[in-house]
């Protein structure tokens, strides 16, 4: 694809169920992703400017900056394959300028698997504040004889020049779509990386137990400030409907959130909230299987006071500091 446009062609892939298992938490090797529909090719990119490409690889969306000196990568892929592939399109794209910037919009390992084809690099790695340490000891530690990356994690909001080219990144203050949401805004171009924060074209996927949907809301206003002309979703089309699609996940959230609470009053048995969903005029925007496991997974568990229960911590606790002698 030559010609700047924001459509990418990934529609067949919205079926794919995304893995909702971060890097910052998983204990084993993760199952790989499920093989790419027939004639799907491994990879398509496209370029929006002058300086900017962006394009799926496997299941997921990356993208890449030339920042002139350098080039920042947004995301790397779900296996280490797609990490490859993108790195050679960077080359080919870039004419071999150095990486020396990596946005991890979230830890999920459909989004950010592809690490490893990255690693050992110079280039520095910006990721939630919260996912740093279990990263840094995880998949960002150095292997023996290696050299340690520059991990950066952002608390809240961070202004980036880079290659004198001006990005902000915006952290999640607590869980919304997952533990570590981390935006990324250009401010030359206008577009804006969401993550799985804003999906268009399709529903919210709710159904991740590390998510809260209060604060997945509060993430959206904040993505909303930002002025964006553009949306780059983890998944599925980029679009320039950026207020369209904000008001569309936003207007999704809080319905599923009526509806679970109103549930939650009547203390409602989960057969009876799958019937009284099914009664509702969902359109075209969210399949019914989809808008079920959303609500049904969200009513196990909302707590009485709106809030929901979540696994256990993901961040290990710091080692104890060793007794005095």
């Amino acid at each position: 694809m030559t010609k700047p446009r924001l459509a990418l062609l990934a529609l067949l892939l919205l079926l794919a169920v995304p893995a909702e298992l971060a890097l910052a938490q998983a204990s084993s090797a993760p199952s790989g992703p499920p093989p790419l529909p027939k004639d799907v090719p491994a990879f398509q990119v496209g370029q929006y400017n002058a300086y900017t490409w962006y394009g799926r690889f496997g299941y997921t969306n990356l993208s890449f900056i030339d920042t002139g000196d350098g080039v920042l990568v947004v995301d790397t892929g779900w296996t280490k394959q797609d990490g490859e592939n993108l790195k050679a399109q960077i080359a080919e794209k870039t004419k071999g300028k150095p990486i020396r910037w990596i946005v991890m919009t979230q830890t999920d390992v459909d989004s950010n698997g592809g690490i490893a084809a990255f690693l050992p690099t110079d280039a520095t790695i910006f990721v939630h504040a919260r996912a740093l340490d279990p990263l840094s000891a995880g998949v960002l530690r150095a292997e023996p004889g290696q050299k340690k990356p520059t991990v950066v994690g952002v608390a809240d909001h961070l202004v980036l020049n880079a290659g004198g080219r001006r990005f902000e990144l915006v952290a999640a203050p607590g869980r919304a779509h997952s533990e570590y949401d981390l935006v990324l805004y250009n401010n030359d171009s206008g577009l804006v990386w969401a993550g799985d924060l804003v999906t268009p074209g399709r529903c919210p996927n709710l159904t991740n137990p590390a998510s809260d949907p209060n604060g997945w809301l509060g993430m959206i206003g904040r993505i909303q400030s930002l002025g964006a002309v553009g949306i780059v979703p983890t998944r599925g089309d980029a679009t320039k409907a950026v207020a369209d699609e904000i008001e569309k996940s936003r207007a999704y959230i809080e319905r599923v959130l009526r509806f679970v609470a109103e549930q939650k009053v009547k203390n409602s048995p989960e057969a009876r909230v799958a019937a009284e969903l099914s009664t509702k005029k969902l359109g075209d925007y969210c399949p019914v299987n989809g808008d079920n496991a959303n609500v049904i997974g969200l009513y196990r568990r909302m707590q009485a006071d709106g809030t929901f229960r979540f696994p256990g911590a993901a961040v290990p606790a710091r080692p104890a500091a060793p007794a005095p002698r």
